[in-house]
Order: C-alpha cells, then sequence, then structure tokens
C-alpha cells in the first residue's frame, strides 16, 4: 500500500436530495459554504450589511468623537461628563466589536473562530447593553438629584471611578449566565454532518465538522432561560424607561414650578421663559421616547421566542437588533455633541483641519459646570447686555454672540435656580 496515496477515493453523501460524490475535499467545502449562506440567499443580506455599516460608522464616529473631546479639554471632566463618556465608550465597543461579530453570526449558519469566541463575542454584547442602560439610568438620576438638592449633590457627587467600577461590574455579574448558556457545538444532527461516512471524509481531508454558535445549555444552569429573560427585560428595558420617565417629569415639573413663582421677571419674559422651558422638556421626552422605541421590537421578540409565541427567525432578530443598535448612534448626539460644552470642543479640534468651515459658527462660551449659577435660560433673560431678541454678547465680546437661550445637558446649565437679583 503506498501511504503517500492519502487522496480520498469515490465515496457518496447525501443532502437532502442531492447525491455528491466527493473524488477531492473541494467538493465538501462546497457543500458546508452552501449550507453556510442558504437561509440569506434570496432574503437580502447586501441590504442589512449595509444598514449596519451606515448605523455602526456613524455611531463609531459620533461615540468617538464624544471621547475624544472629553480627554482632549480638561474643564469637560467633571461627574456629568464622566457618566456620558461611560455611555460612549460601551456604545463606540457595541458599533466597532460586538455589531459586527453579532452581523456574522447571524448571516452564517457555521462559526469558525472557536468555543471562547463564541462565549465571548454572545456576552460581550449583553454586557454592553447593560453598561448602556445603566448608565441611562445613573444620568437620569445625577440630573433629578441636581435638581432637587444642587449644592448637596453636587458636593456629594466626587467619585466617578466608583460610579464606573459599579456600573461595569454589576453589568458582568448579570451577562455572566449568557456567558455560560451560549457555546460553539460541532455540527451532527443534519445531512450530510449526521451520516457515518462523513467522519471518514473529514479525516483523510483533514478537517473538522463545523461548528454552530448555539444558545443550548441552559438546563445546566441554576435559572431558566425564561426567568433570565424577564431579569434582562426587567434591568435592560423596563427600569430605564421608568427611571427616565420619572427622572425627567420630575426635571419639567420642577422647571415649570420655578417659573411660575418667579417674580424677578416681567410677564413677557416669562412668557419667553416658558416657550424655551418647553423646547427644553420636548428633548427631555424625545431621550425617553428614543430608548423606549429603540429597544421595543428587540424585547418583544426576546420575550415572545423564549414563551414559544413565535418561532426563532434569523431574520426577524436581525432588524430588530439593528433598530436596538440605532441607539448607539443616537446617544452621542443626544448626550454629547448636543452638549455646548461638548460641542465647543469638537469645534475646536476641528477649526485647524477646516478653519474656513468653522470660522462663521458661532461658539459659547466654556462655562465652568461646577458653579450653582452659570449661563442658564434664566441667566440670558435677565441679561443686561442683551443685544437682541435672539442673541447676546459672550463675556463682552460683542462679535462673538451666543443664542440667548441655550438647551444644554449640562445640569448646572440647564436646570440651575435663578439668580438672586
Amino acid at each position: 500500500m503506498n501511504t503517500m496515496d492519502l487522496t480520498p477515493g469515490p465515496a457518496a453523501i447525501t443532502v437532502g436530495s442531492r447525491n455528491w460524490s466527493f473524488f477531492s475535499c473541494d467538493a465538501l467545502d462546497e457543500v458546508m459554504g452552501i449550507q453556510n449562506g442558504f437561509y440569506w440567499r434570496n432574503k437580502g443580506a447586501g441590504t442589512i450589511i449595509m444598514l449596519y455599516a451606515i448605523v455602526c460608522s456613524f455611531g463609531a464616529l459620533a461615540n468617538l468623537l464624544v471621547i475624544v473631546s472629553f480627554l482632549k479639554t480638561p474643564h469637560l471632566h467633571n461627574l456629568r461628563n464622566y457618566f456620558i463618556v461611560n455611555l460612549a465608550v460601551s456604545d463606540l465597543i457595541m458599533c466597532v466589536l460586538t455589531a459586527p461579530f453579532t452581523l456574522y453570526l447571524t448571516l452564517n449558519l457555521f462559526w469558525p473562530f472557536g468555543n471562547l469566541a463564541c462565549q465571548s463575542v454572545a456576552s460581550a454584547q449583553a454586557v454592553n447593553l447593560f453598561v448602556s442602560c445603566l448608565t441611562l439610568v445613573l444620568i437620569a438620576m445625577d440630573r433629578f438629584l441636581l435638581t432637587l438638592c444642587p449644592v448637596k449633590w453636587r458636593l456629594a457627587a466626587k467619585a466617578p471611578l466608583a460610579f464606573y467600577v459599579v456600573v461595569w461590574l454589576a453589568s458582568l455579574i448579570i451577562a455572566l449566565p449568557y456567558f455560560f448558556a451560549v457555546q460553539a457545538e460541532t455540527v451532527d444532527y443534519f445531512d450530510p454532518w449526521n451520516q457515518p461516512s462523513i467522519d471518514e471524509m473529514m479525516k483523510l481531508c483533514e478537517k473538522s465538522r463545523p461548528k454552530m454558535c448555539l444558545e443550548r445549555t441552559w438546563h445546566r444552569l441554576p435559572v431558566s432561560r425564561r426567568t433570565y429573560t424577564l431579569t434582562v427585560l426587567a434591568i435592560q428595558y423596563v427600569l430605564p424607561l421608568v427611571s427616565l420617565g420619572f427622572a425627567y417629569s420630575q426635571i419639567g415639573f420642577t422647571i415649570r414650578k420655578r417659573v411660575k413663582y418667579n417674580t424677578t421677571v416681567d410677564q413677557h419674559r416669562k412668557q419667553i421663559l416658558a416657550q424655551r422651558n418647553r423646547k427644553a422638556l420636548l428633548l427631555l421626552l424625545t431621550l425617553v421616547l428614543v430608548y423606549g422605541i429603540c429597544w421595543l421590537p428587540m424585547n418583544a421578540y426576546n420575550v415572545l421566542n423564549v414563551f414559544e409565541v413565535i418561532e426563532f427567525s434569523q431574520y426577524r432578530y436581525i432588524y430588530c437588533h439593528l433598530i436596538g443598535m440605532t441607539s448607539a448612534s443616537i446617544n452621542p448626539v443626544m448626550y454629547g455633541l448636543i452638549n455646548d460644552s461638548f460641542r465647543n470642543a469638537f469645534f475646536n479640534m476641528l477649526r485647524p483641519f477646516f478653519g474656513p468651515c468653522t470660522k462663521y459658527i458661532a461658539v459659547s462660551p466654556n462655562q465652568p459646570t461646577h458653579t450653582t449659577y452659570s449661563f442658564t435660560m434664566m441667566n440670558a433673560i435677565n441679561s443686561p447686555r442683551r443685544e437682541s431678541p435672539k442673541f447676546i454678547e459672550a463675556n463682552g465680546h460683542p462679535h462673538r454672540t451666543v443664542p440667548l437661550i441655550q438647551v444644554q445637558h449640562d445640569e448646572a446649565a440647564l436646570l440651575s435656580p435663578p439668580p438672586q437679583l
């Protein structure tokens, strides 16, 4: 016998209604290729990839701008902005790392990256989701406490590192069951991988059976899949939605009450202030609605699927996940780039590269966020240096104007009490 002749001889296996005769190992690769992308062959995989590329690219760029602006601007280093940056870091990881792997896992039947990568990718996505939602809760409660007792809370909230550790540690613990529930399993339960002759073929071709990254080991864990799904629903969706709704409704109530009982401004200015406050309240309401709308499809799908109301569908799952991913692109805009301080830092970074394009943009003066009576809605209205109904001078510079009303996300700027005249 010639020991050097290891080329597989004519062997045959059946895949569905087709009989494959293997005279080379290339035919085996062809079978794997057909099965790997069979589900998405006629379902518009190109559209999904394009939409993911748009959402993830924009989200990565926006979150990166928030992070770089924070790192390069020392006066932004305060607790409020640490929360925003923590949210940006989590969303950036989601856009750059976990979302592409989730897309690959959904569009391909087989998983070639091993068991540890399967577990890590699945659980990393869960960790980032929990970090984002818990950070949104902290942002909302921080704003609420700053409105309720601005001086005491500003003095008490001095430990951003502690908040970071608590949020990330809690997220890791909550996602831990999912890490052990997901495994890369060897395929042996459908054609041709369940046929007796396949082992001989794989050995001769020096190949291994394909693996699939599956969520099929809940029976080994102390918590059931249904219990865990409901827990995730409560932590990742219900808790943030209730917290945001409660905190921002109380903030809105406080703003309206301060306008109503403010005796230092006349009726006309009160009307102007009320109109500006309505815009601020609309912004707060938008924050709640954006989160609720983005993550409703994903959570609804998970609950309906785990209770067997609907069957698992890669098509439904990936579109629900895509809608949820849009929050990672919207968050840096809503919480970061709308913020005057972050926006100013962003323009300052771009000015050396796009000077002619940015010189006509009015840059708001950077206000220290640790002071109680910073540049606010009421300060703007009561300012004696007001030049027009829409603009006032900034720090005594007549050619550097800022909007009369600045809807900021800095709590000290948006919600500080009216100045005592």
